[in-house]
C-alpha cells in the first residue's frame, strides 16, 4: 500500500488537508561525498538516500501532524498539532543551496521531539506548521506554560 492510499485512509471528513512533504536529494548535487559514495557504490547509495528519503511522509491536516515510515512494513505515527510547543528550522550550508532543511518539533505527547529531514522549502513548511498549530491551540483552549526552573 502507498502512502497516498495510507492518507486517504487516516484523514477523517472533518479534517483539512494542509500539506504532505518527504525528504529530498536536491543537496546530492552539492555535496561531494554523495557523489564519491555513488560511484564507488554503482548507484546503489543514491538509490538508498532517494528510498530513504520519500518513504518518509509528513500529512499536515488542521488537526495533526501525520508521520509514515517505512517501504515494505508501514508505521504511522502522529501528533495532535495543540500538543505542539515548538518548532524550528536548521540548515547546513548544502541546505541553504538545495534549498532544504531540517525542521525540529517538539511536542508534548508520547511521540516527544521529532526531526524532518531534508525537506523542500523548510521555511515556508514550517511557518505552515507554526500556523495550524497556533489556530489549533486557540481551538482547544491550549495555553503553553514556560518552564521558569533554574531562574531566581
Amino acid at each position: 500500500m502507498n502512502n497516498e492510499n495510507i492518507i486517504r485512509n487516516i484523514i477523517n471528513n472533518d479534517e483539512d488537508f494542509i500539506w504532505h512533504v518527504t525528504g529530498s536529494i536536491a543537496d546530492v548535487q552539492y555535496n561531494p561525498v554523495y557523489w564519491i559514495l555513488t560511484v564507488l557504490t554503482l548507484g546503489i547509495f543514491l538509490i538508498a538516500l532517494k528510498l530513504k528519503r520519500i518513504y518518509r511522509s509528513y500529512i499536515l491536516t488542521n488537526q495533526r501532524l501525520i508521520i509514515i515510515t517505512g517501504i515494505l512494513s508501514k508505521t504511522v505515527d502522529e501528533i495532535e498539532l495543540f500538543r505542539i510547543v515548538n518548532s524550528s528550522t536548521t540548515q547546513s550550508m548544502i541546505d541553504v543551496m538545495a534549498n532544504l532543511g531540517t525542521i525540529s518539533i517538539d511536542s508534548t505527547d508520547m511521540t516527544g521531539s521529532i526531526c524532518m529531514y531534508k525537506i523542500p522549502n523548510p521555511h515556508m513548511v514550517r511557518d505552515a506548521l507554526r500556523k495550524q498549530y497556533t489556530i489549533a491551540r486557540q481551538k482547544k483552549g491550549t495555553v503553553v506554560l514556560e518552564s521558569l526552573s533554574g531562574q531566581a
